[in-house]
């Protein structure tokens, strides 16, 4: 199903395609289009256009240099860098060493040696490898605790 456009970004396509308007204001149109948001399939339009002017040999070169300038920013929206996060290795081990000890609770309590030893955590160690990501915990806990609670009902 087509995306419905605003008044604004159909005005903007009517003048990037009218053949009445000179190529220099259509492709500030097209500008004005692809720098904001707007449906994929506008998108597609508008690099359409641009490439046709781009290689239009009866184009001034300033035109198609425009163009093609466009082009590319269309292009660059498509194809975003992921962005990277710097991890507090010393956050990260602890709530590793949590989450470690967490589970070994689960266990103890699953296989019904609740209230557990003296040191029953103490050969944890060093845990590495467990990646917690913080963002969403709270929903990812309520997430197992639900489970759990089903597990325990079909029990």
């Amino acid at each position: 199903m087509p995306e419905i456009i605003s008044p604004a970004l159909g005005a903007l396509l009517d003048i990037m395609v009218s053949p009445d308007i000179a190529e220099a204001r259509c492709l500030e149109a097209a500008k004005a289009i692809i720098e904001y948001e707007c449906p994929p399939d506008v998108f597609a339009i508008v690099q359409s256009y641009l490439m046709g002017v781009a290689q239009g040999e009866g184009q001034p070169v300033e035109l198609r240099l425009r163009a093609l300038e466009l082009i590319r920013k269309v292009e660059a929206r498509r194809v975003t860098p992921g962005t990277t996060k710097a991890v507090d290795t010393t956050a990260a081990m602890a709530l590793g060493r949590e989450v470690a000890t967490a589970k070994r609770r689960v266990e103890l309590v699953r296989a019904r040696e609740w209230p557990p030893k003296e040191g029953w955590a103490d050969d944890l160690g060093e845990v590495r490898g467990i990646v917690v990501e913080e963002e969403g915990m709270a929903e990812r806990l309520e997430a197992a605790r639900r489970q759990r609670a089903l597990e325990e009902l079909e029990e």
